[in-house]
């Protein structure tokens, strides 16, 4: 047995064993508390700030997130038409905790997202920063415990979403322009 499936039998072999960390899996991997958790973070972040450079920061920061989800994304939809992965309950025997989706497993779609928020407010706020990558490992791991990703997919994952964040953020000299011409629009328009 490979060390992916080997990892992910070791972790999903404790569903249905202990009540309340089934419940707290089933309420971290769903479709829902995170990314809402996780937009609500971006939101405040947009309209926080002690001073005006503070404020310009998140903003940017915020828009580096919209940027680094756009791209992650898109990269992530071209690997799916080169390769598919099965999920582990198409191809192991699971004890599954969420419903099954039917796209690739490889790499993880809502875990690159995660990222991605985590590593855009890295560049603003690093303590929220480092709430948002706990948050997005304990969605990692809820993942792989409900059966839905094998460890692999998350780590690709998260390595996509923080990657992409870090490429267009090294990307200044096209980055800062864009940003700075997104939050002077949004603040003419009275959204910043």
């Amino acid at each position: 047995m490979n060390p992916d499936t080997a990892l992910f039998q070791l972790l999903n072999d404790w569903v249905g064993t202990v009540a309340p960390l089934d419940w707290l899996a089933r309420a971290v991997v769903n479709d829902y508390a995170v990314p809402t958790a996780l937009s609500l973070v971006a939101v405040a972040l947009w309209f926080t700030g002690a001073t005006d450079e503070a404020r310009t920061r998140n903003q940017r920061a915020v828009v580096l997130i919209a940027l680094g989800i756009l791209f992650s994304q898109a990269l992530i939809k071209d690997l799916s038409f080169v390769y598919f992965r099965p999920r582990p309950f198409a191809t192991e025997t699971v004890k599954l905790l969420f419903y099954r989706p039917s796209v690739s497993s490889f790499p993880s779609i809502p875990i690159a997202v995660a990222f991605t928020f985590a590593a855009g407010a890295w560049y603003a706020n690093r303590r929220v920063a480092q709430l948002l990558f706990a948050l997005g490992m304990l969605y990692a791991l809820a993942r792989v415990y409900a059966g839905v990703h094998y460890p692999s997919d998350v780590i690709a994952g998260a390595l996509i979403g923080a990657g992409m964040v870090y490429v267009i953020a090294r990307l200044e000299f096209i980055f800062e322009p864009l940003a700075d011409a997104i939050v002077r629009i949004a603040r003419k328009l009275y959204f910043a």
